[in-house]
């Protein structure tokens, strides 16, 4: 996590995901770039077309939205600065904030991108929560989506025996290590498959935590079995038990032979109350 991306809106959630972007940079010596992307509804050509602006109320529309822009990354910048982080900052503009952002994760290499959970653009513009999904179904580094707690002492780690769900659980480890931070191994076997075989469900649900438990090295950590939907045992197991973070693939096992850990990560990932961390 050397290079850490973070998407600036100047909304009461983009500050919570400075807040734990800033907790992991000062573990890992991080280098942190913000970045605001200016969109407005007028950007669209067929909206553009279709009210017919002038040139010049364009030009002062993207002004105004130039210089709120610059006023949020120069907020986010103080913050980091404050921290003692080293920060930079990209001011963008683009008709699809989403499509940029994936854009700039593919062109610089960076090795995480922190967002918030509902951007003020988001809340205008697009249906709850899309512009999020559509960048942590898409990204090809690890998403951590800030929400309400931006602590980092307890994991909660959903394992189904995938090679993705394995790539997540190796990321974790390393993620927590410098935190001091414990981990729960998560493992959920769906109702329906337990009803048809309780035994052998049960003891291939216990097998994946085995499995999971024995490439975990220099962490505290314990494992829990849950029976029911995926997401809604994630959730509920997160929330009872107040952990800090949830750590998830995007994609695991076919649904045929597990449950499809794509699914899961966005329910989770739109209905969590803590921060969430995906990995692809």
């Amino acid at each position: 996590m050397k290079k850490i991306l973070i998407a600036v809106d100047g909304s009461n959630s983009c500050f919570k995901g400075m807040e734990i972007a800033a907790a992991i940079a000062k573990k890992f010596h991080s280098q942190v770039t913000v970045v605001h992307v200016i969109s407005h509804d007028f950007m669209h050509p067929e909206l553009k077309a279709h009210h017919q602006l002038p040139s010049l109320v364009l030009a002062e529309l993207d002004k105004t939205y130039q210089k709120a822009g610059r006023k949020i990354l120069r907020g986010a910048e103080e913050y980091f600065k404050e921290e003692k982080i080293d920060v930079k900052s990209e001011l963008v503009k683009a008709e699809d904030p989403a499509e940029k952002i994936l854009q700039i994760i593919k062109a610089s290499g960076y090795d995480l991108l922190v967002l918030g959970n509902v951007s003020e653009i988001q809340a205008r513009r697009f249906s709850l929560g899309s512009v999020t999904e559509k960048i942590s179904f898409h990204a090809k580094i690890p998403v951590l989506i800030a929400k309400r707690k931006t602590r980092i002492g307890k994991l909660l780690v959903a394992v189904d025996g995938s090679a993705n769900a394995d790539k997540a659980l190796n990321y974790a480890v390393q993620f927590c290590q410098p935190f001091r931070a414990g981990i729960t191994l998560l493992h959920v076997e769906e109702a329906s498959l337990f009803e048809l075989d309780p035994k052998r469900t049960k003891n291939v649900g216990e097998q994946i935590l085995a499995d999971a438990a024995a490439k975990i090295e220099d962490v505290t950590f314990d494992t829990r079995l849950e029976i029911g939907d995926p997401a809604t045992a994630i959730l509920r197991v997160a929330i009872r038990e107040n952990y800090d973070l949830i750590v998830l693939g995007s994609r695991g096992l076919s649904s045929v032979k597990r449950f499809l850990l794509g699914s899961v990560s966005a329910d989770v990932s739109m209905h969590a109350q803590r921060s969430v961390l995906i990995f692809r």
